[in-house]
């Protein structure tokens, strides 16, 4: 309770909870890495099954395709005697080598898996193929008296009875051996085995992809679980932040800019300032009022004088305000030319037109004979056109002699900007050369440094 009480007092530390929030963040972004990455995991385990079961069943099918073009290449040659089937023959079984190869990639993707046992032993069985497919060739080869023949078959042998025969038999029987139904069945047998091959692929890769998919689910939802947290924390923190931070200090830059004390409200650390600013705020309108009003203000003009300028430009904060240098052009020629008289009445319509046109909180002030400075507070650079419009208007009034009968009259303004200024020398020194170049120009304007 007693804690309670004393947060309801201080306010929250808008620190301390900002460094909270951060930890928090954080750790909720570390999450949300590690589960994107395990997510991206098996997303790739996933992709990788499917591609390994793309590539195997494309494998086991090379294999296959290897068996058939060599039965296909023993076939033709033994029908035709041409010898460039027997060589398209060797090329593949000792050179090209797809069925063996075959294998060797799928022990790659799988290693030494029920499916490369079956891929195996379809590799032996059209081995045991090979040896039926030499001895036709062998008999074509010794009855259409081609040489120089494949070292596989000069090692096949013929039996006596077969080497006996004619020429005309030993086509028969060749053609035979690679036609009939023994043949066949074996390569039945072969294709049963590769069958076999792509059940176990098709079960091995289907395993693997429920498995993988199961995972991706499972990070995905809790992908989604810590999206929604996530959400929820930036949520309160703006909310925490606008509440302890934001919203009381937009509500106090207005109530500044009203000249009103700040509402000790929001985070310990603005009611730590608004205390502070209310303080020195009495302070200076104490020291404001204590100022004698014929002491601090021009007789002729009723604005400021050189008094109360030194005062102004050593209380206001000129780091948010913006200091006007106001020069009443050829003001001189007046005085020689219509009398002191109306050089005073116009130097009163000056001042009566700079307070009419500025607002009740920006001060005006005389520091010579023809000589004003301005205070805008609370301006910045962005409120350029602003000034331009307002110093327009100054000089529309001035010149227009018909509203009073005075000489008609122009003011020239040079303008400095507090926010970029060290001191309030610098200041006065650029509000200056910013005069002298509308000076340079023909009078009759507003320059900004």
């Amino acid at each position: 309770m007693k804690l309670l009480n004393s947060l309801k007092e201080k306010g929250i530390s808008l620190r301390y909870t900002h460094v909270l929030m951060m930890v928090i963040s954080i750790a909720i972004a570390g999450v949300l890495l590690f589960e994107t990455v395990s997510t991206m995991r098996a997303f790739r385990d996933l992709s990788k099954a499917a591609d390994n079961f793309i590539n195997m069943q494309s494998t086991a099918d090379e294999l296959m395709k290897a068996s058939d073009y060599l039965t296909e290449e023993s076939q033709k040659f033994v029908v035709t005697g041409e010898r460039v089937h027997m060589d398209n023959y060797f090329h593949e079984a000792d050179v090209t080598r797809r069925r063996e190869n075959s294998v060797e990639a799928m022990k790659e993707i799988s290693g030494e898996s029920q499916a490369v046992g079956e891929l195996e032993k379809a590799l032996g069985e059209s081995a045991e193929l090979m040896d039926t497919e030499y001895y036709a060739m062998k008999l074509m080869a010794e009855a259409a008296g081609i040489g120089d023949l494949p070292e596989a078959l000069v090692r096949t042998e013929l039996s006596a009875e077969d080497t006996a025969l004619s020429s005309e038999q030993k086509i028969k029987l060749a053609q035979k051996k690679l036609h009939d139904v023994n043949y066949y069945n074996k390569k039945d047998a072969i294709r049963a085995d590769m069958d076999r091959c792509l059940d176990r692929i098709e079960a091995e890769t289907r395993g693997a992809e429920v498995n993988s998919d199961s995972m991706m689910r499972s990070h995905v939802i809790k992908l989604l679980i810590i999206i929604v947290v996530q959400t929820v924390v930036i949520i309160a923190n703006l909310l925490l932040t606008s509440y302890l931070g934001i919203n009381p200090l937009l509500n106090g830059v207005q109530e500044i800019k009203e000249e009103r004390e700040l509402p000790v409200v929001g985070s310990y650390e603005f009611r730590y300032l608004a205390k502070t600013y209310n303080k020195m705020y009495e302070t200076f309108k104490k020291s404001i009022a204590s100022l004698n009003y014929d002491a601090s203000h021009d007789k002729l003009t009723g604005v400021y004088n050189r008094k109360g300028y030194d005062f102004l430009k050593e209380s206001v904060d000129l780091k948010t305000s913006a200091l006007l240098l106001i020069d009443a052009d050829h003001f001189k020629e007046i005085n020689d030319n219509h009398g002191h008289t109306i050089g005073d009445c116009v130097l009163k319509k000056v001042a009566k037109t700079l307070s009419q046109e500025f607002r009740s909180e920006d001060y005006i002030c005389r520091i010579g004979g023809d000589e004003f400075v301005v205070f805008m507070l609370h301006v910045n650079a962005d409120l350029k056109s602003l000034i331009e419009n307002k110093v327009h208007m100054i000089n529309t009034i001035l010149s227009d002699p018909q509203r009073d009968s005075l000489p008609p009259l122009s003011v020239s303004v040079g303008v400095a900007f507090g926010e970029n200024e060290e001191d309030t020398d610098s200041l006065i020194k650029h509000a200056d050369e910013a005069l002298y170049m509308v000076k340079e120009r023909g009078r009759k304007g507003c320059c900004f440094y």
